[in-house]
């Protein structure tokens, strides 16, 4: 039996690309509040998941001016105070409470720079690969993608889903 790949396409600035074979989408959206989540996730693992998440609102203007200010910048691993600016941005990946952060850094995909923000969720114990993306460039609007998984699969698929976002084609 041959697996075909999932074709992702319209899920905010990403115009498309392919999860590989054995990934499937959930089975609902979530929406609420003007926010927005889609989830797809592994086959083999109900807790390895791909999410496309819009927040539903606009982060203050000051924020976002930060937030583009940093995206304007080369490609780098942010400061201690670039990270306070975007605490708007990164919400409770911010909070060391929260999240046990292991890198911070913006990366151009695809002719688009983005935030990257990697860590783990104490609570969950899910690894987190996060995308924090300028949807508008006015840094207000900022769309995410995570790719979460328990740390002891986060290795196991990292590869394959840093191929993935390589291959975004944004809108």
């Amino acid at each position: 039996m041959t697996r075909t790949r999932v074709r992702v396409k319209d899920r905010g600035q990403v115009k498309h690309l392919e999860l590989p074979p054995g990934w499937t989408p959930c089975p609902e959206d979530q929406r609420t509040s003007g926010a927005y989540l889609k989830e797809f996730r592994s086959q083999e693992s109900e807790d390895v998941k791909l999410s496309f998440y819009y927040r539903g609102q606009r982060i203050p203007r000051v924020a976002a001016e930060e937030f583009q200010n940093i995206l304007a910048h080369d490609a780098h691993e942010l400061t201690t105070e670039e990270l306070e600016q975007v605490e708007i941005v990164i919400r409770n990946a911010s909070d060391e409470e929260y999240f046990s952060l292991s890198s911070s850094h913006t990366e151009d995909i695809n002719g688009k720079r983005i935030l990257i923000v990697e860590g783990v969720w104490k609570t969950s114990g899910l690894a987190d690969y996060g995308l924090f993306i300028d949807s508008d460039n006015t840094g207000s609007a900022v769309q995410e993608i995570h790719f979460l998984a328990p740390e002891r699969d986060y290795v196991n698929y990292i590869d394959q889903i840093e191929q993935v976002l390589a291959s975004i084609v944004w809108k």
